[in-house]
């Protein structure tokens, strides 16, 4: 077990070093402190537990307080590399909440021992260190355990290869394509048409979803090549009927955190109805500043906080019921075009630029698709074979690729398994594994465009 852990703090070490010693320096202090703020509060349970200082918990430099000073200098830590302007540290969120969880845990009782080299792989574990999930301590030691006794299995890893290669598709091949029409409708707002403006904001959608989704499936394949069982972080979040459901399936872990050591020691809904509201508005408005330092973030909260509000107030008023596939499928949309509002506070610059794509999409007139916009999606090993067909002479050829991108993902978005269900439950056959070589495939040809991750930004 010991071994294990030695060989992914070393990986993981390696993993990070590649991101520059500034932000290696950065988690080296963060860590550092944690652990400093652990021990402290050690020393002081065993003076309670041996009863050589009873009021131990009661003093000043109680495990209380040192609770309280560890979370204080992390916030801090976080809050002043989000608005000081320096440099971000990657992943300074992810593992700035998960040392929280820690410390809090820690201080509960809910962590027995404190033992250094499980803490260590616990924070650095490579692949939930860039974009999560926020993994509980019990449940990540417990997936470990299980891992130091896997044994080599060819399905599992067919299985694993399956899940990476759909996690690459979505990223290099979906979201990074899909990005560059996003960033030519960002970038030229005032001249968009009415049509070009929507296509902006549902493309932006789709780009985080694909980028978003990538990265947890490519985590989540990874892990399971080494026996670990990654905890679900992302479950077809469009699908959702309404923002509850959504925040049910988008960044699964996040709202979980939240929940836990926010909503819960708020009061959660122990105070009163109006108390209760009062914490979800809170916790969207934290989320919307976790995510970013701009008002632009905080109104993509509140959007998010009042909507959910709203649907309690009304699910209490009036219960859900079972419904008709119709009915279900206009709540999705609805859902759909809602969350896709919110996105576009989340990815403008200022709250003016979000501003004016929402006037865009009413005023841009019937403007044709901008050949900047229609040429990110003509990837050679399509646009090629559209040049030697007789579809080149159609009026809409040209914007033929975009259109195949739309309804391509569309369809994957709201009709398409779960790629961590499908990889687990699919039967492995010829057929599985010709889909892996060709997403890889197509993958690597495409890697000399790819960007990072969306999400490490946040």
């Amino acid at each position: 077990m010991k071994l294990l852990q030695g060989w992914t703090v070393a990986g993981s070490l390696v993993f990070y070093a590649f991101f520059g010693y500034q932000n290696a320096v950065v988690f080296a202090i963060s860590i550092l402190w944690n652990i400093n703020v652990i021990n402290v509060m050690r020393i002081n349970k065993v003076k309670a537990a041996k009863n050589v200082d009873k009021d131990a918990e009661k003093r000043p430099g109680s495990g209380k307080v040192w609770l309280f000073a560890g979370i204080l200098v992390n916030v801090a830590l976080l809050l002043f590399f989000k608005f000081s302007g320096t440099f971000f540290p990657v992943a300074i969120s992810f593992y700035t909440f998960n040392q929280i969880s820690y410390l809090v845990d820690y201080y509960r009782g809910d962590i027995d021992e404190f033992r250094p080299l499980e803490y260590l792989t616990y924070i650095m574990f490579f692949p939930k260190l860039l974009q999560g999930p926020l993994m509980g301590y019990g449940d990540f030691v417990k997936e470990l355990k299980n891992s130091a006794k896997a044994k080599f299995d060819y399905e599992t890893i067919l299985r694993a290869l399956l899940l990476i290669s759909l996690g690459m598709f979505k990223k290099v091949v979906l979201a990074d394509t899909i990005g560059t029409a996003v960033n030519y409708g960002y970038e030229n707002l005032a001249l968009l048409g009415s049509l070009e403006a929507i296509l902006t904001a549902v493309f932006y959608s789709f780009q985080l979803y694909f980028d978003f989704s990538g990265y947890c499936d490519v985590a989540a394949g990874i892990c399971m090549m080494m026996g670990f069982d990654l905890c679900l972080n992302f479950d077809s979040p469009y699908k959702a009927v309404n923002i509850i459901d959504f925040w049910k399936r988008w960044h699964i872990t996040l709202t979980k955190f939240f929940t836990k050591y926010v909503y819960i020691p708020l009061g959660g809904n122990r105070k009163g109805e109006v108390r209760t509201y009062v914490n979800f508005m809170i916790i969207f408005l934290l989320s919307g500043l976790w995510h970013g330092s701009g008002w632009t973030f905080i109104v993509w909260g509140a959007m998010h906080g009042i909507l959910y509000v709203i649907t309690r107030l009304v699910q209490k008023k009036i219960p859900p019921k079972d419904e008709n596939i119709f009915i279900r499928g206009i709540k999705v949309i609805l859902t759909f075009a809602y969350v896709t509002a919110a996105w576009v506070f989340f990815r403008a610059e200022t709250l003016s630029d979000a501003i004016l794509l929402f006037t865009r999409m009413f005023t841009g007139g019937k403007k044709p698709i901008a050949i900047s916009m229609a040429a990110s999606f003509q990837l050679d090993e399509l646009w090629y074979i559209i040049k030697v067909t007789p579809i080149m002479k159609l009026s809409f050829a040209w914007d033929i690729c975009l259109w195949m991108f739309l309804i391509g993902s569309a369809v994957v978005i709201f009709f398409g398994k779960n790629a961590i269900t499908y990889a687990k439950e699919c039967k492995i056959s010829l057929k599985t594994t010709l889909l892996t070589i060709l997403l890889l495939a197509w993958t690597i040809v495409s890697f000399a465009g790819v960007s990072t991750f969306l999400y490490m930004n946040f």
